[in-house]
């Protein structure tokens, strides 16, 4: 495709026709007010204070960066002026003024590009994994493509629009599953983006997930935001992997798998009541009967939480809790007494021995149906914090190696291909030491996210320690985990990286075994980290896989 062979060149020549506009736009703001004293209409102080933020929100994400710095400043000032309703002293105006039409000294050349390059040709979301679509609210042509550009390389479809007619009549055919906006939209209707977005909301009768992008920090900005229903409220220059990392963050809480709750109650039909009740508000419920097989229940089921009768013939409810606990897998599962022991006495000993919570029968649906929701989402929330690695959001060592063993044995079952990956940044060392810490932090997210995109949902990936992740791949051979695992790697050395003004790139190295050549998961493990060494050797940024049925004597 032209458009994608051609984007180097596009991007450059839309730098270019920027610096070009930027020319004109501070030329036409000194004239607005080369001539004004401290009375300058409000009218004119407020296309101003419009034309100022536009500057500080679009310069960094062009190149020039002490632009936004000043631009953002002198916006700052501006607006305080406007909210006082008061004109400014001869002093302050004098000041401010000579900032603004010392906006053109702030300029040189542009420095490299905040965006990566984008790929050859388009790739296609993996089978099964439907492309998350953004829909951009972004008035300025060449910021709305440069953001556009740059969440494509995190495989997002992106559609720009410069207000909210025509993005409101897209929103009604077809929803999008994120949506972004510049909360100053000059020369539409509406101007401000936070207003526009409720009323789309009010008309629609249900909200999105939103983004706001803004210059201005103050609080009430934000206050306008959250009333809007924003869920993100980010500061211009934008930092693409940011953003896309508060996109990635708003589509997981939206697409979250059910809620899997365990009842336990010797009256069969009250507990099918209560599983029929959560089962139709989409949360995945199962009934025991008999305390005896509750045990296997809980390990086949993996619930979030388990919903207990406290009196039962066989044994009671505390009783059932205390078994359970002995398990220290289970020591963190939420166990939530429903009875109808109205006892405050009983209530307070019973949760004495292990459960966390009381409910009173009789319950009504709702209520039901709302305090399973809050208890399984917080119970999944500390799962997530104790098994996930808080940098990257990815399965921890010991948590993935779990599942590692797990897909290996459903692998067998099935009779099916289980590729396993170790993946290494290249020369990360060196990122650290020169680039510092944070910024080192700031590579490994971006690539845990980009794998996050551009694998499947049934795909495990674990942080395996300090710049190596790990993957595992099941029903999938060797030839096509290369594959996937290059097109991965060719996206990340495209991603530019910027600090202190200075753009850089950063590579990675991947090896891979499959399960078809080797059937444990130590052997996996240790043959695909093999292939990672060989690759590494060979001179990095490139992919190895085992080839041999014979595991190879290096395991680093």
């Amino acid at each position: 495709m032209a458009d994608s062979m051609d984007f180097p060149a596009q991007l450059a020549a839309l730098q270019k026709q920027y610096a070009m506009q930027l020319e004109h736009a501070l030329n036409d703001l000194k004239s607005r007010v080369a001539g004004q004293e401290q009375d300058i209409p409000r009218s004119m102080l407020t296309d101003i204070h419009a034309r100022l933020h536009k500057l500080a929100g679009s310069g960094g994400t062009f190149g020039f960066a002490a632009l936004s710095l000043q631009a953002h400043s002198l916006e700052v000032t501006v607006q305080t002026w406007l909210e006082r309703a008061t004109a400014p002293l001869p002093l302050q105006w004098a000041e401010w003024k000579a900032g603004l039409l010392a906006l053109g000294d702030t300029l040189t050349s542009p420095e490299a590009s905040l965006l990566a390059r984008h790929p050859e040709a388009p790739i296609l979301p993996p089978a099964g994994q439907k492309q998350a679509c953004i829909f951009l609210i972004e008035d300025d042509p060449e910021l709305g493509v440069k953001l556009k550009q740059g969440l494509n390389q995190f495989d997002y479809k992106v559609i720009l629009f410069p207000g909210f007619a025509d993005a409101e009549a897209a929103i009604s055919a077809e929803s999008p599953d994120v949506l972004v906006v510049d909360i100053m939209l000059e020369g539409q209707i509406p101007a401000n983006g936070t207003q526009g977005t409720a009323s789309l909301f009010a008309r629609l009768g249900y909200q999105l997930p939103t983004i706001f992008l803004t210059g201005r920090s103050d609080f009430q900005a934000k206050l306008a935001a959250a009333r809007a229903g924003g869920d993100a409220f980010l500061i211009k220059p934008t930092d693409i992997p940011t953003l896309a990392a508060h996109i990635e963050r708003l589509l997981r809480e939206r697409e979250h798998t059910p809620y899997r709750v365990l009842i336990v109650d010797d009256d069969q039909i009250l507990s099918e009541h209560y599983r029929l009740v959560l089962t139709a508000a989409g949360i995945l419920a199962e009934t025991i009967s008999e305390p005896r097989n509750v045990l296997a229940a809980i390990e086949r089921l993996h619930p979030d939480l388990v919903l207990m009768d406290l009196h039962m013939p066989e044994c009671s409810g505390a009783e059932l809790a205390r078994i359970i606990r002995f398990d220290q897998t289970w020591l963190s599962l939420p166990i939530i007494y429903l009875s109808a022991e109205g006892g405050l006495d009983q209530q307070i000993k019973a949760l004495g021995s292990g459960a966390d919570d009381f409910l009173t029968k009789p319950i009504s649906a709702p209520q039901l149906i709302a305090a399973v929701r809050a208890r399984a989402a917080r119970s999944r929330k500390i799962s997530e914090l104790m098994n996930q690695d808080s940098l990257t959001g990815l399965l921890k060592h010991a948590s993935f190696k779990n599942q590692l063993t797990h897909e290996v044995g459903r692998a067998l079952r099935l009779a099916k291909p289980l590729t396993v990956a170790m993946v290494d940044i290249d020369h990360f060392k060196q990122v650290n030491d020169t680039r510092g810490h944070l910024m080192g932090d700031q590579v490994i997210k971006t690539l845990g996210q980009l794998m996050r995109q551009r694998l499947r949902r049934q795909d495990s990936i674990g942080r395996y320690g300090g710049e190596e992740f790990a993957i595992a791949l099941p029903e999938c051979t060797l030839a096509d985990a290369e594959h996937l695992l290059d097109d991965i790697r060719q996206h990340f050395a495209e991603v530019n990286f910027v600090h202190d003004g200075q753009s850089f790139n950063v590579t990675l190295s991947a090896g891979a075994a499959s399960s078809e050549q080797f059937s444990n998961a130590a052997d996996l493990l240790a043959v695909a980290d093999a292939a990672l060494y060989e690759a590494k050797h060979a001179g990095r940024n490139q992919v190895r896989t085992a080839t041999t049925r014979k595991k190879p004597a290096h395991g680093n």
